[in-house]
C-alpha cells in the first residue's frame, strides 16, 4: 500500500511540476521580452500612442500670422475705426516683481519702466471701445547689455494669436567708431561697432521678415489684458499704443498728389557712397566690404578697399541700414542706386525702403531686386520701368532699406508646414515598418495609416503651387524648381502605386532634407550696394557695368600683385620692417582671416605696448596644425622653421607633439599654476602627459539638455533630473505621445558617473575591463536596444519640427538653434543632463566632450619666455572678453566665441538661465586623456556599440573584444617608442 501510495503521489506531483515549469518558463520568456535587445521600449508603448490623422503626436500647433490674416478675411475682420489706446509705465495691472519706474533715462523725463533680467513679465488691463484690428507700438530705450537684439514674448488675454508673437524684436541702433584705418600693408581694415542708444517707437513685426507691414490683432470690444514676457537684454518702455492701422495708398494716388499740389522736378542731383553715409544699422554685422570690380567706387587697386555696403551678411529677415543724404532744394526726385544681386540663383533679393522713416507707398513695402551677376544701376520704378518721383524738402534726408521676404513668404510658410507633415508621415511610417523594411513585404501602409495617400497627394499639389510661384519672380528657373518637381512626382508614382513606399523611404527622407534646407535659404536676402543717386526725372545714369577690357586688365594687375603680397600673413598697424626680429613672436593660427585680424587688431594695441614684443601672425587652415597627417606644422617642425605658438589646435593633437619631443611643457614657468585656474579643472586633461602639460585650452564645448518648453508643457511633462526619471517617466510619456528623445552616442557620461575610466592611472591600458565600466557600457547601449533611442537623427530639424522635443546637444546645436530657427525663439531652452542618483542624495552629471582647442609653444622655438609671456595674456580674461564680444559684433552670433577662460566666458552674451545651466555642467567637466597609442581607443568604442546594437555580441563580449584591441594598441605603441608595455 505504501508503494502504491508513494506511486499515485509521484504521478499526481509529475503534471503540477510540468505546470509549474511553465510557469516558470512563461515568466522567464516574459521578463527577456521586456529586456530584449530588439524589443525597444517605445514599441510597448505602440498601441497606446496618440495618432490624430494630421498630426500624430497629439501636440496643437500654433497657425501662422498668414494664416490668421486669411482667417481675417473671411470673417470680415477690418481695421478699427476708434481712437488709440495708450498704455504707460504707470498703468501696470499685473507683474511678477515689483516693477522700477524712473524719469530721466535717456533724456525723456517721463516715467519709464525699468526692465532689466530680473522681471520676468509685466501686464497691462485696458478696455476697447471699437473692435476690430489694431497694430500694437511700443516706445522703448535699449539699456545696456550684451549688445544683442532685445526680445520679448507677447500674450494677450493670456494667449498668443500666432506662432510670430511668441518673438517680438526691439532693436538697437549701431554706427561705425571712426573711418577705416590702413595697416603695414596698405588694406584697409574696417572700424569697430559703437551703439547708439535712443527712444524710439517700434511697431511690432515679424522676426523673420516675413511681413513688411505691422502684425495685426483682432480686439472685440471690453477688457482686454497684454502681457510682454521677458526673453532677453534690458530695455526700458514709457508707452504701448495700441493703434488702428494706417492703410498704404498706392504710387498712383501718391503722385496724382504730387500734380495736385504742383510739385516741380528738381533742378541738380547728388551721389553718394553707400559704405560711408551709413547713418545706423540695426545688426553691428551689417559694415563695409571689399569688392575687387574695376567699377565699384572707390576702385580696389591690389590693397584692400572697402567699397560697398551690405552683402551677405545683409540678408536676415528685418535687418535694416539707414543711409542719409542732402539734397539741394525742394522738388520731385528719382531714386536710383548701383547693385549687385548674384545669390538666390535667378531670385529676386526684397527690400521693404522707407524715406524719413515712413513707407511713401505701398510698391515700396516688398522692392525686389533682379537677379544678375554683374553690377547694375537701377532706379526704383514701377513694373513698367517708370521711375518712381519722392518728393524731398532741402536738406537731410534718411533712406531705410529692411529685409524682406516678399512673395516668397507663401513658399517659406508652406515649406515649414511640409516639413511638419512629412517628418510625422515619415515617423508614421517608420513605426510600421522598421528603419530597414523589407522591400519585398507588404506593409499595406494606406490601411495602417488613415490619409497617408490624400497627404502624399496634398504635398505633391503643394509642391506644384511652389514651382507657379518661383516661375512667377524668377528671372529663370532656380534649383529648387526641380527639386521640387522631382518630390512631387516621387510622391504622385507613391500615391499610385503604395506598395513602393517602404522602399523608397530613402527618397521621403532626402525630401525632407531637401524642403528643410530650401526653407532656411529662402529666407536668405542679400544685396551689395555701392552709391545711390538721387537725382532730377530726365538725368541718365551710366549702367554701372564694367566692360570686358576693364575687368581683364584689373585680373591682370591682382595677378601680378598676388606674387608680392602675402596673404597668409596677418599685418598690423606697425612698420614691419624697422621692427628688431629678437622682438618678434611667431603665431600660426588655424582659424579664418577675421579671426586673425581681430586677434592682431588687439595684440597690436594691448600685448605690444605692455611688453614691447610685435605679433607676426600667419593663419592656416585647420587641418595643418593636427597631429596624424604631413601637414604644414609638421613639416615645419622637421625642417627647424616651426612657429614660437600655434593656436586653434585640435585637442587631442598637443600629447601627440609632446610625444615626439615637438612642444614645450607649460609647467616650468613661473605662474602656471594661476593661469591653470583659469579653465574647467577637467578641461586640462588632454594636454597633461607624464606630468607635464603642454597646452592650454582656448575654447571649450559643453554638453546640456535642449528641449522645447512648449511641448513639454501641453504634455505635462518636466525635464528629467537622473537616467532612471529618463527611464521611467520621461520616455514613456514622449512615446505615448509619439514623440522621441535623441542621445548622440558617447558613452563617457555614463563611464564617469559609474566611477569608471578609459585608461589606467598610468595610461598604459585600457580602463574598460571595470565592472563599473561594464554597468555604463550596457546601460548606455540600452539606450538604443531597450529604450528605443534612435541611433542618429537631424536633431536640429527634429527638434524644430517638435517631433524630437527632447534632446542632448553641444555647443554647436545652441548657435544653431540661436541663429537659423528664430521662430522657436522662447520655446525651447536647455537644462544639465541627467545624472546618476549617489547614496549621499546628490546628482552626479560628470560627462566629458570639453576640450576644443588648445594653444601651445613649440619645443623648438628660442623664445619661449616671450612665448608664454603671449599665452597667457592671450588666455586672460580682459582679452578674451574682448575678442568675443569684437568677433561676435563683426560675424555674428554664429561667431560666438566659446571661450575656455570660465570669467570671459560668463561676461559673453549668453542668456542668463543657459548660462546657470552651462557653468553647472561645466562643473561637472571631466575629459578623456590622450595617451600613448589611445587614438583608437574611441574607433574601438565605436565599433563595439555597433555590434551590439545590431545584435551581434552581447555587451560583456563586445566590451571585452574592444578593451583586448585597445590594449594592443598601446602596447604596440608603448614598444615603439620604447616604453615599458605591462602584459
Amino acid at each position: 500500500m505504501l508503494r502504491k501510495a508513494a506511486f499515485d503521489k509521484r504521478k499526481i506531483s509529475y503534471p503540477l511540476k510540468w505546470l509549474c515549469c511553465l510557469l516558470v518558463l512563461a515568466a522567464v520568456l516574459q521578463t527577456m521580452a521586456s529586456a530584449a535587445p530588439g524589443i525597444p521600449l517605445k514599441d510597448k508603448f505602440k498601441s497606446q500612442v496618440v495618432q490624430p490623422a494630421d498630426d500624430i503626436s497629439g501636440i496643437s500647433v500654433k497657425p501662422n500670422y498668414a494664416q490668421i490674416k486669411e482667417e481675417y478675411s473671411k470673417l470680415n475682420r477690418l481695421p478699427a475705426k476708434g481712437s488709440e489706446v495708450i498704455l504707460t509705465a504707470e498703468d501696470l495691472s499685473a507683474r511678477s516683481h515689483v516693477p522700477e519706474i524712473k524719469s530721466g533715462i535717456g533724456g525723456n523725463e517721463d516715467p519709464a519702466l525699468v526692465w532689466d533680467n530680473q522681471e520676468d513679465w509685466f501686464e497691462w488691463s485696458f478696455s476697447i471701445a471699437d473692435e476690430g484690428l489694431y497694430e500694437i507700438h511700443v516706445e522703448y530705450y535699449p539699456l545696456p547689455g550684451t549688445g544683442l537684439v532685445i526680445q520679448r514674448g507677447l500674450l494677450i488675454d493670456d494667449d498668443s494669436a500666432f506662432q510670430e508673437a511668441y518673438n517680438m524684436l526691439f532693436f538697437r541702433s549701431w554706427v561705425d567708431d571712426g573711418e577705416p584705418r590702413k595697416n603695414s600693408k596698405g588694406d584697409d581694415v574696417r572700424p569697430r561697432q559703437a551703439e547708439v542708444p535712443y527712444w524710439r517707437t517700434l511697431a511690432f513685426h515679424d522676426s523673420k521678415g516675413l511681413y513688411p507691414e505691422p502684425l495685426q490683432f483682432y480686439l472685440e470690444k471690453g477688457q482686454h489684458t497684454l502681457r510682454l514676457i521677458y526673453i532677453d537684454q534690458p530695455m526700458a518702455i514709457t508707452r504701448i499704443i495700441l493703434k488702428p492701422p494706417e492703410e498704404l495708398p498706392a504710387y498712383v494716388e501718391v503722385k496724382a498728389e504730387y500734380m495736385q499740389k504742383g510739385f516741380l522736378n528738381a533742378g541738380h542731383g547728388i551721389t553718394f557712397q553707400a559704405e560711408s553715409n551709413v547713418a545706423e544699422k540695426n545688426d553691428p554685422i551689417l559694415r563695409r566690404e571689399n569688392d575687387e570690380d574695376p567699377m565699384t567706387q572707390p576702385q580696389f587697386k591690389g590693397n584692400r578697399v572697402l567699397n560697398y555696403m551690405g552683402g551677405w551678411r545683409w540678408r536676415k529677415g528685418t535687418q535694416s541700414i539707414t543711409w542719409e543724404f542732402e539734397v539741394p532744394e525742394d522738388g520731385l526726385y528719382k531714386i536710383g542706386m548701383r547693385v549687385m544681386q548674384d545669390w538666390g540663383d535667378g531670385l529676386s533679393s526684397y527690400r521693404k525702403i522707407a524715406i524719413d522713416g515712413k513707407v511713401p507707398f505701398k510698391e515700396l513695402l516688398e522692392y525686389p531686386f533682379v537677379y544678375d551677376r554683374n553690377w547694375y544701376v537701377t532706379a526704383l520704378k514701377d513694373e513698367t520701368g517708370e521711375p518712381f518721383l519722392f518728393y524731398l524738402t532741402k536738406g537731410t534726408h534718411r533712406l531705410t532699406m529692411t529685409v524682406q521676404t516678399g512673395p516668397l513668404t507663401e513658399i517659406v510658410n508652406s515649406l515649414n508646414d511640409d516639413i511638419y507633415m512629412l517628418s510625422r508621415k515619415i515617423r508614421q511610417i517608420i513605426m510600421i515598418t522598421g528603419d530597414n523594411p523589407d522591400i519585398h513585404y507588404d506593409y499595406n501602409l494606406p490601411n495602417h495609416i488613415p490619409g497617408l495617400l490624400d497627404d502624399f497627394t496634398l504635398l505633391a499639389e503643394r509642391m506644384q503651387q511652389k514651382m507657379d510661384i518661383l516661375e512667377r519672380v524668377s528671372r529663370r528657373r532656380p534649383s529648387m524648381y526641380n527639386n521640387f518637381k522631382m518630390i512631387k512626382n516621387q510622391l504622385e508614382e507613391m500615391v499610385d502605386d503604395p506598395f513602393t513606399i517602404p522602399k523608397r523611404l530613402q527618397d521621403l527622407n532626402n525630401a525632407l532634407t531637401s524642403l528643410s534646407s530650401w526653407y532656411l535659404v529662402l529666407q536668405d536676402q542679400p544685396l551689395m550696394v555701392d552709391y545711390f543717386h538721387v537725382s532730377p526725372y530726365d538725368e541718365k545714369w551710366p549702367d554701372g557695368k564694367s566692360t570686358l577690357l576693364q575687368r581683364i586688365k584689373a585680373t591682370w594687375f591682382n595677378l601680378i600683385n598676388s606674387f608680392y603680397k602675402d596673404y597668409d600673413n596677418v599685418a598690423g598697424f606697425y612698420n614691419e620692417e624697422v621692427i628688431d626680429e629678437e622682438d618678434v613672436i611667431t603665431v600660426w593660427i588655424s582659424r579664418g582671416m577675421e579671426w586673425g585680424e581681430i586677434l592682431k587688431e588687439i595684440a597690436d594695441e594691448d600685448f605690444t605696448p605692455k611688453t614691447g614684443k610685435h605679433i607676426k601672425m600667419n593663419i592656416l587652415p585647420p587641418s595643418q596644425l593636427e597631429a596624424g597627417a604631413v601637414n604644414a606644422l609638421m613639416l615645419a617642425i622637421t625642417s627647424g622653421k616651426a612657429p614660437d605658438v600655434a593656436l586653434g589646435v585640435g585637442a587631442n593633437s598637443p600629447v601627440e607633439f609632446a610625444i615626439r619631443n615637438a612642444v614645450a611643457d607649460l609647467t616650468q614657468f613661473e605662474n602656471y599654476e594661476e593661469v591653470e585656474k583659469r579653465f574647467v579643472p577637467g578641461g586640462i586633461i588632454p594636454y597633461r602627459y607624464q606630468g607635464g602639460v603642454y597646452a592650454l585650452p582656448e575654447t571649450m564645448d559643453f554638453r546640456a539638455i535642449f528641449y522645447r518648453t512648449d511641448i513639454f508643457e501641453e504634455i505635462g511633462l518636466t525635464v528629467p533630473n537622473t537616467w532612471e526619471e529618463l527611464y521611467q517617466y520621461t520616455l514613456p510619456v514622449l512615446y505615448q505621445n509619439g514623440l522621441e528623445f535623441f542621445y548622440p552616442p558617447e558613452p563617457s557620461p555614463f563611464l564617469f558617473q559609474k566611477g569608471g575610466s578609459y585608461y589606467n592611472e598610468d595610461g598604459t591600458r585600457s580602463g574598460l575591463d571595470t565592472p563599473e565600466a561594464y554597468q555604463a557600457f550596457k546601460e548606455f547601449t540600452e539606450l538604443y536596444t531597450q529604450y528605443g533611442v534612435p541611433v542618429v537623427a537631424n536633431t536640429f530639424n527634429r527638434l524644430r519640427t517638435g517631433e524630437m522635443p527632447l534632446t542632448v546637444g553641444n555647443y554647436a546645436l545652441y548657435v544653431q538653434l540661436s541663429v537659423a530657427a528664430p521662430e522657436l525663439t522662447g520655446r525651447w531652452t536647455i537644462a544639465p543632463i541627467p545624472g546618476t542618483l549617489k547614496e549621499d542624495g546628490t546628482i552626479d552629471r560628470t560627462a566629458g566632450g570639453i576640450a576644443s582647442q588648445a594653444c601651445m609653444i613649440m619645443e623648438s622655438s628660442e623664445k619661449k619666455d616671450a612665448a608664454w609671456q603671449f599665452l597667457d595674456w592671450w588666455t586672460s580674461e580682459a582679452v578674451q572678453s574682448r575678442y568675443g564680444n569684437e568677433l561676435e559684433a563683426v560675424i555674428g552670433m554664429e561667431a560666438r566665441w566659446n571661450t575656455a577662460n570660465l570669467k570671459a566666458f560668463q561676461q559673453l552674451p549668453w542668456k542668463k538661465n543657459d548660462l546657470e545651466v552651462i557653468m553647472e555642467q561645466l562643473s561637472y567637466g571631466r575629459d578623456m586623456p590622450v595617451v600613448l597609442g589611445g587614438y583608437f581607443t574611441n574607433r574601438h568604442l565605436v565599433n563595439a556599440w555597433i555590434r551590439i546594437i545590431l545584435g551581434e555580441t552581447p555587451v560583456r563580449d563586445s566590451l571585452e573584444k574592444a578593451v583586448k584591441d585597445i590594449n594592443t594598441e598601446l602596447k604596440s605603441r608603448q614598444e615603439e617608442y620604447g616604453l615599458k608595455a605591462d602584459d
